[in-house]
Protein backbone atom coordinates (compact mmCIF):
# COMPACT_ATOMS: atom_id res chain seq x y z
CA UNK A 1 0.00 0.00 0.00
CA UNK A 2 1.77 3.38 -1.43
CA UNK A 3 2.44 5.88 1.58
CA UNK A 4 3.10 3.31 4.57
CA UNK A 5 6.26 3.26 5.79
CA UNK A 6 7.43 -0.06 4.71
CA UNK A 7 6.67 0.74 0.88
CA UNK A 8 9.64 0.51 -1.71
CA UNK A 9 7.26 2.30 -4.23
CA UNK A 10 6.95 6.06 -4.11
CA UNK A 11 3.88 7.06 -5.60
CA UNK A 12 1.09 5.20 -7.62
CA UNK A 13 0.94 6.65 -11.30
CA UNK A 14 -2.68 5.52 -12.19
CA UNK A 15 -5.06 8.68 -11.22
CA UNK A 16 -7.69 8.08 -8.46
CA UNK A 17 -11.11 9.04 -8.52
CA UNK A 18 -11.51 12.50 -7.63
CA UNK A 19 -8.13 14.01 -8.27
CA UNK A 20 -7.01 16.35 -11.05
CA UNK A 21 -3.40 18.19 -11.97
CA UNK A 22 -0.38 16.94 -13.76
CA UNK A 23 1.17 14.52 -13.51
CA UNK A 24 4.67 15.07 -11.91
CA UNK A 25 7.63 12.38 -12.38
CA UNK A 26 5.24 9.69 -11.93
CA UNK A 27 3.66 11.15 -9.14
CA UNK A 28 -0.41 12.86 -8.82
CA UNK A 29 -1.09 16.01 -6.98
CA UNK A 30 -4.34 15.61 -5.39
CA UNK A 31 -6.22 19.25 -5.52
CA UNK A 32 -9.18 17.83 -3.54
CA UNK A 33 -11.08 18.74 -0.44
CA UNK A 34 -8.52 17.55 1.66
CA UNK A 35 -5.33 19.22 0.01
CA UNK A 36 -3.16 15.77 0.57
CA UNK A 37 -0.43 15.27 -1.69
CA UNK A 38 0.64 12.15 -2.82
CA UNK A 39 4.65 11.83 -2.64
CA UNK A 40 6.53 14.02 -5.37
CA UNK A 41 10.24 14.15 -6.50
CA UNK A 42 12.61 16.97 -4.44
CA UNK A 43 12.81 18.74 -8.14
CA UNK A 44 9.30 18.84 -8.11
CA UNK A 45 8.51 20.24 -4.58
CA UNK A 46 11.22 22.78 -6.02
CA UNK A 47 9.55 23.85 -8.99
CA UNK A 48 5.55 23.36 -7.67
CA UNK A 49 6.65 25.35 -4.01
CA UNK A 50 9.87 27.24 -4.92
CA UNK A 51 8.84 28.03 -8.22
CA UNK A 52 12.36 26.95 -10.01
CA UNK A 53 11.92 25.93 -13.37
CA UNK A 54 13.65 22.77 -15.38
CA UNK A 55 16.44 25.55 -16.43
CA UNK A 56 17.83 25.77 -12.44
CA UNK A 57 18.38 22.02 -12.70
CA UNK A 58 21.43 20.10 -14.14
CA UNK A 59 20.41 17.36 -16.24
CA UNK A 60 23.80 15.36 -17.66
CA UNK A 61 24.21 12.47 -15.81
CA UNK A 62 22.41 8.94 -15.51
CA UNK A 63 19.46 10.29 -13.17
CA UNK A 64 18.55 14.00 -13.92
CA UNK A 65 17.36 15.97 -12.96
CA UNK A 66 20.47 17.45 -10.40
CA UNK A 67 21.11 20.32 -8.38
CA UNK A 68 23.76 21.92 -6.12
CA UNK A 69 24.20 21.84 -2.21
CA UNK A 70 25.53 25.34 -0.66
CA UNK A 71 25.10 27.95 1.99
CA UNK A 72 22.81 30.65 2.20
CA UNK A 73 24.71 33.38 3.90
CA UNK A 74 22.33 36.05 5.81
CA UNK A 75 22.42 39.66 5.63
CA UNK A 76 23.75 39.09 8.77
CA UNK A 77 26.89 38.43 7.47
CA UNK A 78 27.57 35.91 10.38
CA UNK A 79 25.31 33.18 9.80
CA UNK A 80 25.07 30.64 7.31
CA UNK A 81 22.69 27.67 6.15
CA UNK A 82 22.68 25.00 4.16
CA UNK A 83 20.82 25.75 1.45
CA UNK A 84 19.63 24.62 -2.38
CA UNK A 85 21.44 25.89 -5.10
CA UNK A 86 20.62 26.14 -8.51
CA UNK A 87 23.16 24.44 -10.73
CA UNK A 88 23.09 26.95 -12.71
CA UNK A 89 23.41 30.70 -12.52
CA UNK A 90 20.32 32.31 -13.01
CA UNK A 91 20.78 36.26 -12.30
CA UNK A 92 23.97 36.93 -13.57
CA UNK A 93 26.81 36.30 -10.94
CA UNK A 94 23.76 35.12 -8.33
CA UNK A 95 22.09 31.45 -8.29
CA UNK A 96 18.81 30.85 -6.71
CA UNK A 97 19.21 29.51 -3.22
CA UNK A 98 16.50 27.77 -1.21
CA UNK A 99 16.95 27.01 2.74
CA UNK A 100 16.92 22.95 3.22
CA UNK A 101 15.41 23.56 6.30
CA UNK A 102 12.65 26.11 5.11
CA UNK A 103 11.88 24.31 2.40
CA UNK A 104 11.13 20.72 4.14
CA UNK A 105 9.43 22.49 6.56
CA UNK A 106 6.44 21.95 4.35
CA UNK A 107 6.82 18.12 4.51
CA UNK A 108 6.33 15.44 7.17
CA UNK A 109 8.88 12.68 5.77
CA UNK A 110 11.21 11.67 3.20
CA UNK A 111 12.15 8.50 1.24
CA UNK A 112 15.53 8.21 -0.32
CA UNK A 113 16.38 5.78 -3.38
CA UNK A 114 19.67 3.62 -3.43
CA UNK A 115 20.73 5.71 -6.31
CA UNK A 116 21.28 9.32 -4.58
CA UNK A 117 23.90 6.38 -2.65
CA UNK A 118 25.37 5.04 -5.67
CA UNK A 119 25.61 8.68 -7.66
CA UNK A 120 27.29 10.57 -4.39
CA UNK A 121 29.50 7.84 -2.81
CA UNK A 122 30.27 4.67 -5.83
CA UNK A 123 28.63 1.51 -6.47
CA UNK A 124 27.71 -0.58 -3.74
CA UNK A 125 26.78 1.79 -1.18
CA UNK A 126 22.83 1.99 -1.84
CA UNK A 127 22.91 -0.84 0.65
CA UNK A 128 20.63 -1.54 3.71
CA UNK A 129 24.02 -1.62 5.86
CA UNK A 130 24.61 2.12 4.86
CA UNK A 131 20.81 3.67 5.07
CA UNK A 132 17.26 2.95 5.22
CA UNK A 133 16.54 2.63 1.84
CA UNK A 134 12.47 2.62 0.85
CA UNK A 135 11.31 3.98 3.90
CA UNK A 136 9.41 7.06 5.22
CA UNK A 137 11.13 8.58 7.47
CA UNK A 138 10.03 11.74 9.68
CA UNK A 139 12.05 14.91 9.59
CA UNK A 140 13.85 15.92 12.63
CA UNK A 141 16.01 18.60 11.55
CA UNK A 142 18.66 20.34 9.38
CA UNK A 143 22.52 21.32 9.58
CA UNK A 144 25.33 20.70 7.65
CA UNK A 145 26.11 17.22 9.47
CA UNK A 146 23.02 16.14 7.52
CA UNK A 147 19.03 15.62 7.83
CA UNK A 148 18.19 13.73 10.94
CA UNK A 149 15.40 11.73 10.15
CA UNK A 150 13.15 8.77 12.53
CA UNK A 151 12.26 5.94 11.34
CA UNK A 152 10.10 3.73 13.28
CA UNK A 153 11.87 0.43 12.40
CA UNK A 154 15.29 1.79 12.31
CA UNK A 155 15.23 4.57 15.06
CA UNK A 156 17.41 8.02 14.28
CA UNK A 157 19.43 8.00 11.41
CA UNK A 158 21.15 10.95 9.80
CA UNK A 159 21.40 12.02 6.05
CA UNK A 160 24.48 13.16 4.58
CA UNK A 161 23.04 16.59 2.43
CA UNK A 162 25.29 15.31 -0.81
CA UNK A 163 22.26 12.59 -2.10
CA UNK A 164 20.21 15.44 -1.78
CA UNK A 165 21.77 16.79 -5.36
CA UNK A 166 19.71 13.34 -7.11
CA UNK A 167 16.68 15.38 -6.91
CA UNK A 168 14.79 12.59 -8.47
CA UNK A 169 16.05 9.90 -5.82
CA UNK A 170 14.73 12.08 -3.11
CA UNK A 171 11.05 11.66 -2.53
CA UNK A 172 8.66 14.13 -0.45
CA UNK A 173 5.47 13.57 1.56
CA UNK A 174 2.80 15.28 3.66
CA UNK A 175 0.80 12.87 6.13
CA UNK A 176 -1.60 16.18 7.11
CA UNK A 177 -3.50 17.94 5.39
CA UNK A 178 -1.99 21.88 4.88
Amino acid sequence: MAGTETDTTPASTASPAGTSGPAVNGALLRNGEDRLREPITLADSLITEAGWSAANFETTGPNPPYLHIGRKLWVTLTECEPCFSSARRDRGLFRSKIAIAAHLEAYDALMVDPIAFEECFGPGEGTEATFPFGTWLTIRGVDFGGISLWGRRCGDVTLPLEPLAVASAIWLRRTAAI
